[in-house]
């Protein structure tokens, strides 16, 4: 119970450290990991080959997963996809504000099921905004639908699914399942939040009959998977012998590449550098491979670069290719690091000499019932915003 007692107030010292930024994340976890090792009674041989060796590659997976993300969100926006996605939704959806918010809503989500990082936020929200704002919608309103967007994007990004396989250990159908469901809610409370916000009496059907719409199809979801019909989205994972369903869109693929192959040969005759309108398809690309096709995240996003870059051949698509490579993995190395950190302090907590002291402290804080886990969670919420000490 002591070693319990003294590993909370170690890991409460180095939080308010963190928090007054005397110390950053970086280094504050893998101290924190190997403290907590040596309060444990981890042996020096575990603390050396398991918590810093097998431990910092703990993630690897979902850094390895990340630096591909990050290369493919960086060809969007040195192809300017991302910028003009955005431009011709905004031009579609014509002067209603309640339109073009949702409208914007769901490019933005589109995006972000792809893009990560302050700087993805960054560069798209220079575009985002000054739309919104142009059509006379507060400042506010504005931020808030832009937040919408991008936690709405975030649900479906496969590099934060990943951290959840390899941190969490759930497998992918429970995740898919969940963000299926919840996304329906999440776009219902959307809606209401507009037809409020806007308060103009023309929105309030439409508001209505979009958010009868989302709730039709979260009862459909449900409603299919209970009655053991299946999702799409949660397909049966076949055995490891053999995946059908990877097959045949992995030669399906291959022919689109044969043809993308052609069409940028076609494009480099006629010296085209303009962007076609199927390059706008790219930010669907991995996430519908890993979603609905079962491919495996980093073929996925492997394969939304190589779409990207074909789709939009031009004479210097090599040299950018090259720069995104860089450029990407560059803004994604603290991240990296941090997940090692993670991945240290992650297999010191799990060690069997560290948990057996510290789970009778857990054992009566944690809910048992749904109602105690509701309240939790929810007073708590603010806790895992970003960067909070509850934020995975």
């Amino acid at each position: 119970m002591l070693i319990g007692i003294i590993s909370l107030l170690v890991y409460l010292f180095i939080a308010v450290l963190i928090y007054r930024k005397t110390i950053s994340a970086l280094l504050a976890l893998p101290i924190m990991a190997i403290a907590l090792s040596i309060i444990g009674g981890v042996p020096g041989d575990a603390i050396l080959s398991e918590i810093i060796g097998k431990g910092s590659l703990k993630l690897a997976t979902t850094y390895t997963t990340t630096m591909f993300g990050a290369v493919l969100a960086e060809l969007l926006n040195k192809l300017g996809i991302a910028k003009s996605i955005v431009k011709f939704v905004a031009e579609f959806a014509g002067d209603s504000r309640f339109f073009l918010s949702v409208a914007l809503i769901l490019i933005t989500a589109l995006l972000f099921s792809t893009l990560g990082g302050l700087g993805a936020v960054i560069m798209v929200g220079t575009i985002i905004l000054p739309v919104i704002l142009s059509v006379g919608i507060n400042n506010k309103t504005a931020g808030a639908i832009f937040l919408f967007g991008i936690s709405l994007g975030g649900m479906f990004n496969i590099v934060g699914w990943q951290m959840y396989m390899d941190v969490l250990g759930l497998p992918k159908n429970q995740i898919i399942d969940f963000v299926s469901h919840f996304g329906f809610v999440l776009f219902t409370l959307i809606i209401v939040f507009l037809t409020v916000e806007l308060s103009e009496k023309k929105n309030i059907f439409w508001g209505v009959l979009t958010a009868v719409i989302a709730a039709c199809g979260f009862v459909a979801v449900h409603w299919q998977k209970n009655h053991g019909i299946g999702s799409i989205l949660t397909p049966v994972m076949p055995t490891a012998e053999s995946n059908p369903l990877q097959n045949i869109s992995f030669q399906i693929f291959a022919a689109v590449i044969v043809l993308l192959v052609v069409h940028a040969y076609i494009r480099v005759r006629q010296k085209k550098s303009d962007l076609p309108f199927i390059v706008y398809l790219t930010p669907f690309i991995a996430l519908c491979l890993a979603l609905f096709f079962q491919w495996p995240f980093i073929p996925a996003f492997i394969a939304g670069i190589t779409y990207a870059v074909l789709s939009s051949w031009r004479s210097d698509s090599i040299k950018v290719l090259n720069q995104s490579i860089i450029e990407g993995i560059t803004t994604v190395i603290p991240a990296i690091v941090l997940m090692i950190g993670i991945g240290m302090l992650i297999t010191a907590v799990q060690h069997p000499a560290f948990a057996h002291n510290i789970t009778p402290l857990l054992q009566d804080c944690l809910p048992r019932t749904k109602w105690q886990y509701v309240l939790v969670f929810t007073v708590l919420a603010p806790l895992s915003l970003y960067r909070g000490p509850l934020s995975i």
